[in-house]
């Protein structure tokens, strides 16, 4: 699938001034930090899709409670087939958490993305 190529959640242009498209497993990976970076119930259009903000901003946080959230997060992407591995760590001043993952896609790339979400 081609899509728009998106930089800070800004469309990116060239040094033409044209828009810039992504393929492949670079698509997949920012159709996920998307997702991942959209609260459920944000987008009205689709309540559904998101991760749960709260599992991170909670006083007790649960890593595993936040992993989870995640791998679900990452399996709302229908072109991810397998998470392998989620690692994630929190920048308390700066109210930050940077997630780490390596996915596979169904056609068997291999994905890895940082997204960093702000709190």
């Amino acid at each position: 699938m081609l899509s728009l190529k998106l930089v800070n959640g800004d469309l990116a242009f060239d040094e033409d001034g044209e828009l810039l498209t992504i393929e492949g497993p670079e698509e997949i990976a920012q159709c996920a930090a998307i997702t991942l970076g959209t609260n459920k119930n944000e987008w009205f259009l689709n309540p559904q899709m998101g991760i749960r903000f709260m599992a991170f901003l909670d006083k007790k946080q649960s890593e595993e409670e936040m992993r989870e959230e995640i791998r679900q997060g990452l399996f709302q992407e229908p072109r991810i087939k397998t998470v392998e591995s989620i690692d994630f760590s929190i920048d308390r001043k700066k109210r930050e958490l940077e997630v780490r993952f390596q996915a596979t896609a169904i056609d068997g790339a291999l994905i890895n993305e940082v997204v960093t979400l702000h709190a």
